[in-house]
């Protein structure tokens, strides 16, 4: 299984958002984290849909996440990048293979969806957050996310 592009930027980009203690503007992240800045606009765009993001223009505006890195689920960035997750095309449409009817194999596929899907569930981008090194004190430390102590 691998994961998307667009699933990893947007992912790179809320770390970046969530790291940073000010708005951050689209050259700012694109420059940091190495992603082209075309591609990061409309990653960006998705994420501001999808209200994980908030853009604000003007000299001190830039985009911000809009709750704590722990109350966003890798699902959530999942499900905003890639649509509802299907490893196979039969799942959930029994019309659309011949063999569905009596496909041995498609409760093992549903069983599998449904892991990967908990899997994803369970894992906060707080988790994903850079740990402090503070030169040795703190190491092994999570990052504070600064939005967790504005939102609670």
């Amino acid at each position: 299984m691998q994961v998307s592009r667009s699933l990893e930027y947007a992912v790179r980009s809320l770390v970046c958002l969530a790291s940073a203690r000010r708005p951050m503007d689209l050259g700012e992240i694109a420059e940091k984290e190495r992603i082209p800045r075309a591609y990061l606009a409309k990653i960006m765009r998705t994420l501001v849909r999808g209200g994980l993001v908030s853009s604000t223009q003007g000299r001190t505006g830039g985009y911000r996440l809009r709750k704590p890195a722990g109350r966003i689920r890798l699902l959530e960035i999942y499900m905003l990048t890639e649509g509802p997750s299907k490893l196979l095309p039969c799942i959930g449409d029994g019309g659309s293979c011949s063999a569905s009817a009596s496909c041995s194999q498609k409760p093992v596929w549903i069983k599998v969806e449904q892991a990967v899907n908990e899997a994803f569930r369970n894992v906060t981008l707080k988790e994903m957050l850079p740990k402090k090194t503070n030169g040795g004190k703190g190491a092994g430390k999570r990052f504070e996310d600064p939005l967790s102590q504005e939102r609670g």
